[in-house]
Order: structure tokens, then sequence, then C-alpha cells
């Protein structure tokens, strides 16, 4: 039935009968229907009206006239058309394209009343989108006074602990503050990239150029260029058992281990807005009376007493510069930050202003302990909603002044590779949907900002569809795959199967792009074990060979191909190499988490984490009250529909032995004919199609069944993660052929999306399709990426996606991301980038500008499915 479906999508523009197509395929016409019935659950009349009209919709609302569009559908009369059209959509073409007309008027019309962008804002945005003004005056400071301070630290012998927060001392003491014409918000969080730049003197273009306009001393300068050319304070290290096992594991790509110890957190932002330093040093305090003096306690007095006076410094700088009378700057907001930094972040905020910059200094402070990169917000909405309502009720502020603020911490935060998550939405404890006013407005400020600000959007049944139909508008008019989605209904379940609290569980936030942390209370380690479970077909037609590099032998043996002569030998064997991937995968984790636990302190995260501070031990020492390792599984859907392959042609047809499939598959395809066969006459994930879906379904809950196995034989406690990341290319690279019809190093299917330009049969079939996955057992998050043409999602529709999303929540879809970009425009931002600066996709768990991507990436995203029909 697969290739039927193929046909007639293929041909929907053709006419087509049910017994002209029987017999094309060699039915008879009663068990063609019969059988295209119990496949499709829809009779083939009426699948075919009901494709057909989706896509005549979209030809409706480009403008075509409905007299052409149904000629084109094969439709006799206009009549016929109309009368069908009415019996879908309850309305006639025309009053279709009126209803879409009327719907975008309303939300022009709604943007008016909407929250719009200031002129402060417009210019913050326009400076920040261009050159960025602070990045080499505050990256080269840091890159000094963090070296510096470690090395003072490192020269008197102190601890791994103290000689980190040495670091992120010295630079909290050192910083020279800048503040920017028109910035309500202050403090600069500095891009990775040069900070790695400065680490070499070599790349470091007139040093004492940089230190005259840091305001660096000299011999600090000396000091730095001098000591950096030295081996690193802090080195990793690993057991020559753990370099060998990974470098073998990293042959193929098919077992990487490591152990993800920064920046991927959500540490407590609250208890800096509701304590300060100042009370977080009194807590520390406290409890090293009460446990003992250790360097861990030592490293977190430090920090604290440091970071009482960032606020102080742009405090006095503010002064100055109102004293000095410079025109470019107003007093009145002169005057906001010398209030608002003379308080925070030393001491409890008091107003929804200052709640908002000691979050944001809070996030520097983070950010200089182990960069940016994934070091991620949380649920603001709901950290910073008190003091938003206390506020409002006080009649301090304004609700326009609050969405002028969260704008200026959205651009605060704007990068072009943000995985800077923050959430919004969600469900308490008792089932009630948390959603707030915050919630919305910082849904408008990702809209009216027009750029890349990493947001997600938590969501239950319960949830006011309002709300998620503003998300989704948001989604439709941005543009850029953002917000994101994850729902509660399974998130939450599979929290608490790990031994997370339904309490905290019910608290869940996202960290870069899409996994998954307890704010305040979890060290995930996220993307910690990176798999690629494709490789085990290799494995099994190798007998534990690798079909890449013949002499290498990374599977298990499993037999000789003749002794696999059931389908459910060949399964039970690809399951035992899974085993031993996932196997070698943790072991080399558990090597690194011991090199880790020495050399990778995070004094400011354990401040910052609970049970750290209560216990005296790091974050990286499993100090969390929930310390848990994220095992990303890789190459499902092509392991799925590679399965299905070897089921329909092997032993159903017995159409190929093993030993020819791994002939075909070691030389390439070299019949083209063969390969297509394989794409085109077997089923493939993606089309809601039970034999092909409940395949990657068993894979991923198997997957989970040993993931528990290992978190017992290895002490650490492991949490399913379908999830690629970007590595969906490497994993590609480094795997064979594979029977889904994949050639020689070609990309890997990403994450649990189809295999790109496999998934034809609609979107509401492809989430059905994610949703049989156990996502109740993955935990680190399964990830999606589907690709809908703009035209479908356009506000008229917003209700309808909203519907198709929620009943597929209620199957099991655990979280969806969406592209809204057709792939002509994509083409046509390949070939011209300089016209399409601005134009950003869903990359992985994370959104780009398009022109940032290689040709590689691009051409893959291009390759994905468009779905234009529900």
């Amino acid at each position: 039935m697969f290739d039927i479906l193929k046909y007639i999508h293929d041909n929907i523009d053709q006419k087509l009968d049910a017994e002209d197509v029987a017999k094309r395929f060699g039915y008879s016409k009663w068990h063609f229907c019969s059988k295209f019935h119990s496949y499709t659950g829809k009779s083939f009349v009426k699948y075919v009206r009901h494709y057909r009209l989706q896509l005549a919709a979209m030809d409706i609302l480009s403008g075509k006239k409905a007299i052409d569009v149904a000629m084109r559908y094969s439709y006799d009369t206009p009549g016929g058309f109309n009368k069908a059209f009415l019996a879908e959509f309850g309305c006639l073409p025309r009053e279709y394209k009126k209803h879409a007309k009327e719907t975008q008027l309303y939300y022009e019309r709604r943007k008016l009343t909407m929250y719009n962008l200031t002129d402060r804002c417009e210019a913050l945005r326009s400076r920040v989108m261009g050159k960025n003004d602070y990045e080499d005056f505050y990256c080269f400071q840091y890159a000094v006074y963090s070296f510096l301070g470690m090395m003072e630290g490192a020269e008197k012998n102190l601890s791994n602990e103290e000689v980190v927060a040495y670091g992120i001392s010295n630079v909290l003491k050192k910083f020279n503050p800048v503040i920017m014409p028109g910035e309500l918000l202050v403090g600069f969080h500095f891009p990775d990239s040069k900070y790695w730049e400065y680490l070499t003197p070599l790349d470091v273009k007139n040093p004492y150029e940089m230190t005259e306009k840091n305001g660096i001393s000299k011999e600090d300068t000396d000091t730095y260029l001098a000591a950096i050319k030295e081996a690193p304070v802090l080195l990793k290290t690993i057991s020559p058992e753990g370099t060998q096992m990974e470098r073998e594991a990293g042959i193929e790509w098919a077992a990487m281990g490591r152990c993800i110890d920064s920046n991927h957190s959500v540490i407590n932002y609250e208890k800096v807005l509701k304590l300060g330093y100042k009370g977080l040093l009194k807590e520390v305090e406290a409890y090293e009376a009460k446990n003992g003096t250790n360097p861990v306690y030592a490293a977190m007095k430090m920090i604290c007493i440091a970071a009482c006076n960032m606020g102080k410094k742009y405090a006095e700088l503010a002064k100055k510069i109102k004293e000095s009378g410079d025109e470019q700057y107003q007093a009145e907001d002169l005057d906001y930050i010398i209030s608002a930094c003379s308080n925070v972040p030393e001491n409890p905020a008091s107003s929804f202003r200052e709640a908002l910059q000691a979050l944001f200094f809070a996030h520097i402070v983070n950010t200089w302990e182990d960069h940016i990169n994934a070091n991620s917000l949380g649920r603001l909405d709901q950290i910073l909603y008190p003091y938003y309502k206390a506020d409002i009720e006080k009649g301090i502020l304004t609700k326009e002044e609050a969405f002028e603020l969260i704008c200026c911490l959205w651009i605060k935060l704007y990068l072009n590779y943000d995985v800077q998550q923050s959430c919004v939405g969600g469900t308490a404890p008792d089932g009630s949907s948390q959603v707030n006013e915050l919630s919305y407005m910082m849904l408008d400020a990702t809209e009216q900002l027009d750029f890349i600000r990493c947001l997600s959007v938590r969501y239950s049944q319960n949830t006011d569809k309002r709300f998620l139909n503003r998300a989704l508008e948001v989604v439709g008019h941005v543009q850029k795959g953002v917000p994101f989605f994850f729902n509660d209904d399974v998130m939450i379940p599979a929290l608490v199967s790990k031994g997370i609290s339904y309490e905290d569980a019910c608290d869940y936030t996202q960290i870069g792009c899409v996994e998954t942390v307890i704010p305040g209370k979890s060290n995930p380690h996220a993307v910690t074990g990176e798999t690629n479970l494709l490789k085990a077909i290799e494995y099994v037609l190798g007998n534990g060979h690798s079909m890449m590099y013949p002499d290498f032998k990374p599977g298990v043996e499993t037999g000789e191909l003749d002794s696999l002569d059931t389908y459910e030998k060949f399964y039970d064997a690809v399951k035992a190499q899974v085993y031993h991937i996932l196997d070698l995968t943790c072991s080399i984790i558990k090597k690194y988490r011991e090199c880790s636990v020495v050399n990778s302190p995070r004094p400011y995260k354990s401040l910052l984490t609970e049970g750290c501070i209560e216990t005296g031990r790091d974050f990286n020492d499993a100090g969390a009250k929930y310390d848990y390792y994220q095992v990303m599984l890789g190459g499902i859907p092509n392991l799925a529909d590679s399965l299905e392959v070897i089921r329909e042609f092997v032993y159903k047809q017995k159409k190929y032995t093993l030993q020819e499939l791994k002939s075909i598959l070691e030389n390439d395809y070299p019949d083209e004919s063969v390969r297509l066969e394989f794409v085109n006459k077997a089923a493939k994930f993606g089309n809601d199609i039970d034999s092909v879906d409940l395949i990657a379904a068993d894979i991923i809950n198997e997957s989970c069944d040993y993931l528990e196995e290992f978190s017992e034989k290895y002490a650490l406690s492991f949490h399913a993660q379908p999830f690629t990341f970007l590595w969906m290319v490497d994993h590609g690279r480094e795997s064979a052929a594979s029977p889904d019809g994949r050639r020689k190093g070609e990309i890997i299917a990403y994450s649990v999306s189809p295999m790109q330009g496999r998934d034809f049969n609609g979107l509401t079939s492809l989430l059905n399709s994610i949703a049989k996955m156990p996502t109740k057992r993955t935990p680190g998050t399964t990830s999606a990426i589907v690709e809908v043409d703009p035209k479908l999602f356009t506000d008229r529709n917003i209700p309808m996606l909203t519907d198709i999303l929620l009943a597929s929540s209620a199957k099991g879809l655990e979280n969806v991301q969406f592209n809204t970009i057709n792939a002509d425009t994509l083409i046509e931002a390949q070939k011209y980038p300089e016209k399409y600066n601005n134009l950003a996709v869903r990359v992985s768990g994370f959104s780009q500008k398009f022109n940032l991507l290689s040709k590689e990436l691009q051409n893959h995203i291009i390759g994905r499915t468009k779905h234009a029909c529900l």
C-alpha cells in the first residue's frame, strides 16, 4: 500500500479511479478497496477527495480562480467542485477566501492594539543586530581577568573549586562597566567565540590597543600574554582505558560517551531575586557552620562577596555620566539605573525593574563561570510574575513599561546562535494552567522584535486554547521556528518515572535545544551520550564488523547471515547490537564522569543549585538534588525504515537474501532501480503507518529498558533522549548505505523526524507517527522538527492547528518545533544570502540564520517535506 499512496500523491492532479489504480497494482477492485480502507482508515474516494481539497484550498488562498482549481483537480464541473468544497470546509471557495482575508485584517487591526516596540527598543534592536559595541570591550577583559585570577589561585595551591572562584571573582572585581545610550538594563554576557579567540596571544591583534580600550593595566596585559603561553590551569584528563574506548568509538560515531559538565543548566535565579548575594552569603555561612569548612563553601563565599559589588559599579558609572551632562543619555534612564543597581544584585529585588536587572546580572555571572552556550533562564513568566503583579497593583508600573523592559531583556540576550532557553506556560501540581499576563507579553515581545530568541511553550490539555493559538500565531508571523512546544501531559510522567518528585517535575523547563532540567535542582549532563543506532544494521550484516571499515570490529558477533533465517532472529540481532552500542556509550560516560568530578568544579552553579549548598558538594560531584545523564538515541527513523525494508523484501517477498542485501549496501546501490524500490515500495516512518511506526516505538522502548539496566550497572541515572543535535551529519558521513535507500555518507534523519522527503501523508499523519513513541519513558525529550508550508500556517488555520496539536499530544506527542518557510524561499536565500540576512530556520533544537549554515545543512533543510496539507 505504501507505493500506492506514493502514486496517489504524485498524481493527485490527475483523474484517479479506484478500479484503474487497483488494476495498475495487480489487485481486484474489491480487494484493493478493502485493503486501502484498512490501511488508511478511509475509503479510496474520501482519501483522494480530502487530500485534493486541502491542496485546492491552498490554491484558492494563493489567488487562483475556483474554476481553474476545479479543472486542475479533475472536477468535471465548477458545481461539483463547490459541492465537495462545501462538504469539506463548511463554506464555498469564495467564502473561504473572504474569511481568510477577514482573519488577516482582524490580525492587522489587533496588531495596532498589541504592545509595540518603543523608539528606544527599535534603536537598541538595531544596535545589537549590527556590530555589537560590547564584544571586544568585555570579552578581552573577561579573558584577561579570569585567567589571571585562576593563575593566582593555582599559585597559592588552592583547590580546583577555589581556583575557579578566583577567576570569577577577579572578573567581578576588576571589570570596567559600560552603559550605552538608551539602555534600561545594563551588563553584557560575551559571545563564546570571542573568548576563545583571546585565549591564544597570536589571535589578539594589537593587544596593547585592546588594553587601552578596555582600561586594563599594561602590567596585567604583560602578565596575561606571558601566562597564556603556559599550559591551562585546569586540564581534563581521562584514564588511558577511557581514552582508548573513546578513540575507537569515535571512528564510527556510533557510540560516543562524554560527560557534559558545563553550561547546560538552569540555576535558581529566583533565589538571587529573593535573597540577593548578601543573603546567599549568610546562607552559605550557616551551612558551613553546620557541616564544617571545605573548599566548596570557600569558593561560594568568595563569589558572593565579589558579586555584591557588581551593580554598584554600574550605579557609580551612571552617576558619573549624569554629572558629565552627556546629551546622548536621558537623566531619567540614568536615575533608574542608579536606583536599581545600587540595590541589586547585593540585596533582594524590590520591584519588577530590579528583578529583571538582578536576573540578568545573575545570568552574566553564570556565563562567566563556563560560558554562554546553553546556560538558560528557565520559566521567566513564573519567576517574574510576582514582581510584575505587585508593581501593577501599586500603580508604579504600567503594562507598556513592563513590555518595554521585557524587550530590553530579550535584546540583551540576543545572539545569532541562541540556545539560552526561556520558557512560558506550564501546569501546576493541581493540574491548573500557569499561563499569566507575562506569558502573553513574552510572546508579543518575541514577535515584535522579529529576531531569534530561544523561547519554548509548555502546555497540556488544560491549557487555554487562546494561549496556544497565540503561540502558534507567533510561529507563523515570525517564521524563525520559535516558540516551540512541550507537552506537560507526557513530560511530567516521564520525569516522575525517573525518580523526580511530582512537584519538582511540574516545574521542569528546557535548556539549550530541547534538553530537560529541573531549575535550580538538577545537573542534567545534557547530550552526554551520543549514539547512532542505525549502525546496528551494519554490525549485524558484518557480524560485528563495520561496513565502512571492514577490518574494524566495533560491534558484537550476532551470527552468520544464513543463521538469521527469520525476521524475528534478525531483529533480535539488531537489538543485541543496540544493547552493545548503549553499553559502550554508558561505560565511556562513567570514565569521563570520574575525570569531571575532579577537574570541572562549578562553584557558582553549586551556590544556586539545591543539594549542593546543603551538603557542601560541588555541582559536578553529584551535589545537585537530581544528578542524571542524558543519552541521545540517533538514527531511529532510518533504522525503523530499514527494518521494514528487510522484513518486506528479504523475509516476506524473499526477493533478496541478506547476503545480496549486504553486497548492495557495500557497493552503495550500484543499481538505482533497487534503491528506488526500497525507497518507494516499503512503508516509511512519518505517514501514520503502524507497521513501521511501531518498529521505531519498539526500538526506543528496548533502549529505555537497556538504559535502566545500565543505570544499575554503572550507578548513574541515564535518561533516554531521542535527539541528534547536529550530529546526524557526522553520523551519516560515517555510515554505509542503509536498506531504507539512504546512500553511503548521506545525512541520517534528524532526531525523531522522518528521513527528509519521506513523510508525504500530511501533517496529522506525521504527528501521529511521532506520538506512537513511548514518550513517557523519554524524559530527555524527543525532538521533532515539522516543516509546514506558510500557506497552511495562516491565521485562519491556527485554531485547526491547535486542535491537531492537542489531539496528537493526547496520543503521546512530546515535543514539536515548526519551520514555516517554503523551499523556494530557502533556495533563493542560498543563492542570494545578502538579500535574506534575517531569515532564520529551525535547525536542530535551535534556530539559526540560514546564511550562517553550511551548504550541507542548508540542503538538508531544503529537502525536508514542506507540509501543505493537514
